[in-house]
């Protein structure tokens, strides 16, 4: 490269962005590497790959290693995965060269730093230098390595400082060694090294207890660092005795108390100790964890802050729907009725889930009058298409939707107007009026103030990713922006500085390097979490790929004979990767000046981290105590005043309360309990009287709404979380319905496709439930051999079918249908669960019935309507019986009358489903969630 082409940095998000449409391109194509088979196309697809394709280009250019080498390193390592790889990065490397001149990644930027000094470049900067100084060098990678021997080459002197203890970038490709070995890795004959043997940070007790983590770590720099104590004592008051305890243990019976046992003991200290909030920091294991314990935090009433380019800016509120509102405009997206109400209630119209119904029946209703037959959905995209069409409506909200779609419109002029497309966020932003009422939300305090900051943040990110896309490509389409933002997996590198503000950070340990706080938090510390002894890099192996570069062995060979040396080397990646977590964890905990708290969670799903057991025996443990803030108080008071279960009385508590009440503290006032307000709304959920509404209902939903409504209503609209149960089960569906071979190894080949795609807390818990998935892959081979010796047919697997049930629309896919010897049809579906229901109660099964009338209706494209009906039955894979390795529970096939009577049912559902009432039926299914179970409720919206 040229020395005059100025280099241009290729962010980590636009690095992702590539690799993956790369990588699409070879399935949709059928061309690409030739990858080996357990690096299907189900792993590429997958996130994790991608990031260890990113790591294995980064260590492939920090050790000059070219596609060459790679190739020869993979035939003699037999590790086919670097071959592909080595295909892959020649063909990424012409795609990225294509792209504009100087683009390099973050690894090539500091080799095409080295190389500018080594040629002699320079510049009044460069040449005044005499010293470089580098704190925290444990941290150093081979990049950083490669820069400081090129300014040592030039004379420059080095002068680094760090602690081999506390390295945390071996995931990037860091050593932990690198400061003991210094000399070499800088090509110097020696150097000298200074050991400094007083800690002036914190306490004793605090750094005998990182002493006890680092002790368990190794003798990376030769261990001498270990025998640094502690100039200052533990603090104490008149009497001697420790006022604030050096070390605190929280544990807790659920995640969400032991987060408000933190937040109890950080504005402990803010609010009686004076600490400020900027000098505690909470610390978790990993990012996953750092969106949910923050937004916690702030809801107990402590500000908080996170790392710049925490997620991608596509997750962000007020980002995402100015993405979807230009890329509506510009083209790219199709205007759909699901679009167009995600439109209208986000920020940039401002509707609620009322007003946009209340916006549908008008639209029906205009229509309607006018002799029309159009749906609510059609009318909707309709009017967003262009400016006026809700003119005619005479409200205030219809006057809100006419603002904005006349907002939409002008973006689809400015897009065909050539703008750029910071232009089109920046026009659909400024209309939005969403500035001026953020910005005065983000002044306040609390909750709301807090959202806005992270509003207007994640706006402020996306603005900066659009100017710095038009300063590079000018002439780029706006829809290439837009295909890289709203695909992008990966946050957007950032060197914007972090906000000043008071608030606690939470961060994880290597956002914590360079901090030095007060009150330290480790947060979350669970078994299978914190340490994760999973081994990294275990598709594509970088780190095996520097050491066969370094040491020239080929151990890493994954085809090797077991020997005892093999085993030895996996017990030994093993105890490197516990070195790394103790590494995180002592550096977490040295930053603290006065306090180091650990928190947890015991419970019989969760388990303390054997962390725990390096804390003194005599570390106390917080009390249970309400939250230390005014809403905490209130709620507290509130259930004294309820329960009596306290030393407070009742008439104590509702006299603090009445105090609280006067100064207008929010819930203190009983005309602001629930219960005692009028409610929000008095409509239904679905208006019915509008005899082309229709209540859309799911075989499985039906099962639920039966069974408790109130439960059915929080799970619908309230949302329910995934599970490992959820996506163990979906896999062994997508095996069944794409089985060819049914061989017990040809569906288990299918299951271990896509394994990858499952996460798991920890591999121990892995490998139980890859046992379990064997078991039903068993019991499933077991089923499709007896269906095919009893000469049976297969008519259709994920058949789709939607009926028309007035005011239902029941709609549900079927996994199997199937046709017996005999010429019935049989409705087949597949459980994965670990319990089968009664006889009985399979006869009343909604899901089997909704099957029956679909098929008896002639809504399956499987099977005509003429066919002999042969009822239907579940399959348990995981449940087995004397006879066979899988269980059966049948319905019967329904009659006419049975059919009506189950057309009843669905109405009756449908009807329920469609109200402003939703009852609380006591039972089983909720047991640990109410203290009375012989009691019921109801819920009104």
């Amino acid at each position: 490269m040229a020395s005059s082409a100025p280099p241009v940095l290729l962010t980590g998000g636009e690095q992702d962005a590539i690799i993956r449409d790369l990588l699409d391109g070879h399935v949709d194509d059928g061309s690409g590497p030739d990858w080996p088979e357990q690096l299907g196309a189900p792993v590429r697809a997958l996130r994790g790959f991608r990031t260890e394709l990113r790591e294995l280009l980064m260590r492939t250019t920090e050790h000059g290693i070219t596609t060459d080498r790679l190739r020869e390193l993979g035939r003699a390592t037999e590790r086919s995965e670097w071959l592909a790889a080595a295909d892959f990065i020649d063909e990424y490397r012409g795609v990225v060269d294509g792209l504009r001149a100087g683009v390099l990644d973050s690894a090539e930027l500091v080799d095409f730093a080295a190389a500018a000094l080594d040629r002699g470049e320079s510049s009044p900067l460069v040449e005044k230098l005499r010293v470089v100084v580098v704190d925290d060098a444990q941290e150093a990678t081979e990049s950083t390595l490669a820069l400081l021997r090129a300014l040592v080459r030039r004379g420059v002197a080095v002068v680094a400082f760090g602690d081999p203890d506390l390295a945390t970038n071996a995931f990037r490709g860091g050593s932990p060694d690198v400061l003991g070995r210094l000399a070499l890795r800088l090509g110097l004959p020696a150097v000298t090294t200074l050991h400094l043997d007083a800690v002036y940070r914190h306490p004793a007790s605090i750094r005998s207890f990182v002493a006890a983590v680092t002790e368990r770590i190794g003798t990376a720099g030769a261990g001498r660092q270990h025998g640094a104590r502690a100039v200052f004592a533990d603090e104490g008051d008149e009497t001697g005795a420790v006022s604030v305890p050096p070390l605190w243990r929280i544990e807790s019976d659920s995640p969400a108390h032991e987060v408000a046992a933190v937040a109890r003991a950080l504005r402990e200290h803010h609010l009686f100790g004076g600490v400020p909030w900027s000098s505690m920091t909470v610390v978790v294991r990993n990012g996953a964890l750092v969106p949910s314990v923050a937004r916690a935090l702030q809801l107990a009433e402590v500000p908080t802050r996170t790392p710049v380019a925490g997620r991608a800016v596509r997750d962000e509120y007020g980002a995402r729907h100015l993405l979807l509102a230009a890329a509506v405009a510009t083209g790219r997206d199709e205007l759909t009725a699901d679009v167009a109400s995600e439109l209208l209630g986000g920020p940039l119209a401002g509707f609620d889930s009322l007003s946009l119904r209340r916006l549908r029946l008008a639209l029906r209703s205009e229509e309607l009058s006018g002799g029309g037959t159009r749906t609510a959905d059609a009318l909707l995209v309709e009017a967003l298409e262009g400016p006026g069409r809700f003119a005619t409506i005479d409200a205030r909200f219809a006057a809100r939707a006419g603002r904005f779609s006349a907002s939409l419109d002008q973006a689809r002029a400015d897009s065909r107007g050539g703008a750029s497309i910071e232009e089109i966020l920046w026009g659909l932003w400024e209309r939005s009026r969403l500035a001026d009422e953020w910005s005065a939300q983000s002044r306040g305090h609390g909750i709301i103030a807090a959202e806005a900051d992270r509003h207007l943040d994640g706006v402020v990110a996306l603005f900066t990713a659009a100017k710095r896309f038009v300063e590079r490509s000018p002439e780029a389409d706006a829809v290439v922006f837009l295909d890289a933002m709203i695909g992008a997996d990966v946050p957007e590198d950032t060197l914007s500085p972090q906000a000043l503000a008071e608030s606690v950070m939470v961060c994880t340990p290597s956002a914590a390097i360079g901090l030095e706080v007060e009150v330290v938090v480790v947060a979350r510390l669970q078994d299978g979490i914190w340490p994760n002894l999973r081994v990294r890099g275990g598709l594509l192996a970088p780190d095996a790929l520097v050491d066969a570069v370094v040491s020239g062995s080929p151990s890493a060979a994954p085809s090797a004979a077991p020997s005892a040396g093999g085993e030895a080397s996996a017990v030994d990646r093993r105890a490197e990767v516990l070195s790394d977590e103790l590494r995180m964890f002592a550096l977490a905990t040295s930053r603290a000046t006065r306090q180091v708290i650990l928190s947890c969670t015991a419970n019989d799903d969760e388990a303390p981290s054997m962390f725990f057991r390096l804390l003194p025996r005599s570390t106390p443990t917080a009390d249970i105590r309400p939250p230390l803030s005014l809403r905490g108080l209130v709620g507290h008071l509130r259930h004294v005043q309820v329960s009596g279960r306290s030393p407070l009385d009742a008439a104590d508590a509702a006299s603090g309360l009445a105090r609280l009440a006067e100064a207008d503290i929010v819930g203190a006032s009983p005309d602001e309990w629930y219960g005692l307000l009028e409610p929000s709304t008095l409509d239904d959920l679905v208006d019915l009287s509008d005899p082309e509404a229709r209540v859309p209902v799911s075989p499985s939903s039906m099962g639920s709404f039966e069974e408790c409504p109130l439960h059915w209503f929080i799970d619908r609209f309230g949302g329910s979380s995934s599970s490992t149960a959820m996506g163990l089960g979906t896999v062994i569906h997508d095996v069944m319905e794409n089985a060819v071979e049914i061989d017990v190894e040809s569906l288990w080949k299918g299951v271990e496709a896509r394994w990858e795609e499952l996460e798991f807390e920890s591999e121990w818990i892995s490998a139980a439930e890859k046992r379990r998935a064997r078991q039903m892959t068993e019991s499933l081979a077991a089923y499709l051999g007896d269906f095919v010796a009893s000469n049976s047919t297969l008519l259709g697997a994920e058949s789709g079918f939607e009926l028309d049930v007035t005011p239902a629309a029941l709609r549900g896919k079927i996994d199997r249908v199937e046709q017996q010897a005999d010429g019935s049809v049989v409705i087949v579906d597949l459980k994965t669960g670990k319990y089968a229901p009664t006889g009985p109660e399979a006869e009343k099964n909604p899901q089997l019935g909704s099957y029956q009338l679909a098929l008896a209706d002639g809504a399956l494209d499987a099977a005509p309507a003429e066919s002999a009906r042969g009822g239907a039955k579940l399959l348990f894979v995981a449940v087995r019986t004397a006879k066979k390795a899988y269980s059966e529970r049948t319905q019967g096939a329904f009659d006419d009358e049975a059919l009506a009577a189950f057309r009843d049912r669905v109405r009756t559902d449908a009807v329920g489903m469609a109200k402003r009432v939703f009852e609380a039926r006591i039972d089983e299914h909720c047991l640990g969630r109410s203290g009375d179970p012989a009691g019921s409720t109801s819920s009104e919206r």
